[in-house]
């Protein structure tokens, strides 16, 4: 796709960003390089801005970006554990699709937690967003009352993944120039749900996705169904 510029290079651009996060009593490990967090009991708040900036280093572009998130994860017993994020962001400006909001799709047979699983690379593009993801590990479940799997020591759980998005007139013209035609989810909720087993052997984990929203759900190409699998190291 040709991006026209009246000055700078096109695709070029330079960025200051400032970003905030707030984790209170969170608490970390410390070696004389490095420092690991153990998180906190509360959730966790983050908020990034950035500023594009047009002329410096050749860059083409003048625009804003603002990200916030916010996450935890508790124990709510006796249901096992859950694990939230909530999050959102916002692009100000006309700009090439590299520089907006591009979901994030997986393409391989690994389960990506940081993906929509059931979405293809590059299927969404957008410049407001609103998104949320939730798994919940109930521990044994069924596997408790089936002697083989309890000795076992299978776990059970369940998450669901959704985003809602538009993307501008301006965003949409310049970057579907008939190359290829990018999609947005013009304010429609995207969802996923899943369930799977872990601690296959200490370490395996297998993941049951189902592609729900948004409706018409795909004839061609996508998949309404998919099988993961994944490594996951838990005592």
């Amino acid at each position: 796709i040709y991006y026209p510029t009246k000055s700078g290079i096109p695709l070029n651009t330079s960025e200051i960003s400032f970003r905030l996060r707030y984790a209170y009593v969170e608490k970390f490990f410390e070696t004389n390089f490095n420092r690991f967090s153990f998180g906190s009991e509360f959730p966790i708040a983050d908020i990034e801005f950035t500023q594009g900036i047009k002329g410096v280093l050749q860059s083409s572009y003048t625009y804003q970006r603002l990200a916030a998130s916010i996450n935890d994860f508790m124990s709510i017993s006796p249901f096992g554990k859950l694990e939230w994020l909530v999050y959102g962001g916002k692009v100000f400006g006309t700009l090439p699709y590299v520089f907006l909001q591009v979901h994030p799709g997986n393409e391989v047979y690994y389960y990506n937690k940081y993906a929509f699983n059931l979405m293809h690379q590059y299927e969404y593009i957008s410049d407001g967003y609103a998104g949320f993801a939730v798994e919940n590990n109930f521990g044994s479940g069924i596997f408790k009352f089936i002697p083989f799997t309890r000795k076992l020591k299978f776990r059970q759980f369940w998450n669901v993944r959704g985003i809602v998005s538009n993307l501008s007139s301006s965003n949409a013209a310049l970057n579907n120039t008939g190359v290829y035609e990018f999609k947005s989810l013009d304010n429609k909720l995207y969802l996923e749900v899943g369930t799977g087993v872990e601690n296959i052997f200490r370490f395996l984990r297998i993941d049951f996705v189902w592609r729900l929203l948004p409706t018409p759900l795909p004839e061609r190409n996508l998949s309404r169904f998919g099988i993961f699998g994944s490594f996951k190291v838990q005592l």
